[in-house]
């Protein structure tokens, strides 16, 4: 009997310390910290994609305003940044992702070239929904550090047919029909990065 007690309590004390071993490696083992949603771009880069994301609100601020003369004014300048924006940092990060957005930023370029051309707001509108389509592209494959965006969409644009725009707040103002419609619409995604 004291054999077998014995045996018993060497058997426990085993478990014991195994047990303690294990619970001593969970709490001394450092937390996983959580992913950052976005990437760890240069200074450089963040400012620039910045830049970039004002003008296009700005733009889309232009089109809520009906303004043909803001629009212009707005498409100008994100052209200009939009010229200037290296995107060769995102392929150290995300190289399919980069993939699938290089070159956008030239296409979203000549789209803005298009819409300078028209004469009517309503094309030019047109043309805006393929620059949103194309940021929309852009911004998923990016990650701009520190950006919330709110993706947007009115289905009564285009006579039904729908369409998406991006924005810095979650308050609807549709650039599609401006104050005729001013808050048609719903947020569709939210980016957090």
């Amino acid at each position: 009997m004291k054999k077998t007690l014995l045996i018993l309590s060497v058997v426990l004390l085993v478990v014991a310390c195994k047990n303690k071993d294990e619970k001593s490696e969970e709490t001394t083992a450092a937390p996983e910290q959580p992913k950052a949603a976005g990437y760890a771009y240069s200074e450089t880069f963040n400012q620039s994609m910045t830049n970039v994301l004002n003008a296009y609100y700005n733009l889309k601020d232009a089109f809520v305003a009906s303004d043909t003369a803001k629009v212009n004014t707005a498409a100008v300048a994100l052209k200009g940044l939009l010229d200037s924006l290296k995107l060769d940092e995102v392929k150290q990060f995300d190289s399919l992702g980069f993939t699938s957005i290089d070159g956008r930023a030239g296409d979203v370029a000549a789209e803005i070239s298009g819409m300078l051309g028209e004469k009517e707001l309503e094309k030019k509108r047109e043309s805006f929904e393929m620059v949103s389509n194309a940021f929309y592209d852009m911004v998923r494959v990016i990650k701009p550090t520190g950006a919330t965006i709110y993706y947007q969409y009115c289905p009564m644009a285009f006579n039904d047919k729908g369409a998406y725009w991006l924005s810095s707040a979650d308050s609807i103002m549709n650039p599609y029909f401006g104050k005729k419609m001013l808050t048609c619409g719903e947020v569709k995604e939210t980016l957090k990065y």
